[in-house]
């Protein structure tokens, strides 16, 4: 029998101070903090403030863990997947070290996972900006949904594939084999949308808001969606070939457009407002583009008209060509960022 209702598991990485924002959202939970098992798993820190907070968090908590990994592997795969099998409870969610969940999060998505029996349990979040809390807005208007087959509502695909504002039965990951990519981006859609195939009841609580995201944009405090290095962006499409892999492999290519498309347009939009050289550039067209050739043989265009034209280009391989446009897009967008500023 599992010692507690909910396993929270977090990787760390010289985490600092929100480490202490985050564990009073822990321990304030409604569902009651004995009820709860925190696992941090970090990810070789330098910073003695991070490995204190831990190591102290570890010691006063019996239900806490703290996992030093020797090696830091840059990525959060490897510190979910130690988590994830170091878990003792029911249902086990993955949240991240900088941000917090509301008091009453796992109050709510406990009992509804348990009253649905769900494989996997998905709500929504806020946006938290310097100056406002911002509600995710979806294409389901607020309306909950439970499916026993993805085939029943694909609308869930469109879902924010970030992982902290889903929980998961441990026994359906554990027994279905589910873990994340390593040492590479994107593991959490990888992870979703195998999960999404794999689960035999899915309940989307649309109406719940269970995690405050917490937006950085400023030099040296930045939220992973802001990093648009080479490194950041390759890395992100070694996960997506991945998943294409498995799309291929359990003959689910049916479903490629529906899953990739926006995040392709995320990822071009990424490209765009990246500072790396043009020949970066090019190596990331010339490593993404057989994926963005299988998209817009289905979706010309991405369904975005600021990227239509360059459907041609990417279907003969015009490497060049894309950089063109993706460089005139950039300008575009400047001269537009300079008119709104002036009016």
């Amino acid at each position: 029998m599992e010692k507690y209702k909910v396993s929270v598991v977090v990787p760390t990485y010289n985490s600092g101070l929100f480490l202490n924002a985050f564990f009073d959202s822990m321990m304030y939970q409604s569902i009651g903090f004995e009820n709860i098992q925190v696992v941090f798993v970090d990810d070789n820190s330098d910073d003695e403030y991070t490995l204190y907070l831990l190591e102290l968090f570890d010691k006063n908590f019996s239900n806490v863990k703290s996992i030093f990994l020797d090696e830091n592997n840059g990525f959060p795969g490897k510190g979910r997947n130690i988590g994830l099998d170091l878990s003792d409870a029911e249902y086990v969610i993955f949240s991240d070290h900088d941000d917090t969940y509301v008091p009453e999060a796992f109050e709510v998505m406990y009992n509804a996972a348990s009253e649905k029996n769900v494989d996997m349990l998905i709500t929504n979040y806020y946006k938290i900006f310097p100056s406002e809390r911002i509600e995710v807005e979806t294409v389901f208007n607020g309306e909950n949904v439970l499916v026993k087959d993805i085939n029943e509502d694909t609308r869930l695909f469109s879902i924010d594939p970030a992982i902290w504002c889903k929980m998961f039965r441990k026994d359906f990951l554990l027994g279905n084999d589910i873990h994340f990519l390593q040492s590479m981006l994107a593991e959490d859609l990888y992870f979703f949308i195998v999960s999404l195939f794999t689960s035999k009841c899915t309940y989307y609580l649309d109406d719940f808001f269970s995690y405050n995201y917490n937006i950085r944009n400023v030099e040296g405090d930045k939220s992973t969606i802001h990093i648009r290095n080479k490194k950041y962006l390759g890395k992100m499409v070694e996960g997506y070939y991945e998943l294409d892999k498995y799309l291929i492999d359990y003959n689910l290519t049916e479903f490629y457009a529906i899953i990739f498309n926006m995040h392709f347009v995320y990822w071009l939009t990424s490209l765009v407002l990246s500072d790396i050289s043009n020949n970066e550039k090019l190596e990331l067209i010339k490593f993404i583009n057989p994926l963005l050739k299988k998209n817009v043989e289905i979706t010309p265009g991405f369904n975005e008209r600021i990227y239509s034209n360059l459907t041609n280009p990417i279907l003969e391989d015009n490497y060049n060509e894309i950089l063109k446009i993706i460089n005139s897009i950039k300008r575009y967008r400047g001269i537009l960022n300079r008119m709104t500023d002036i009016f």
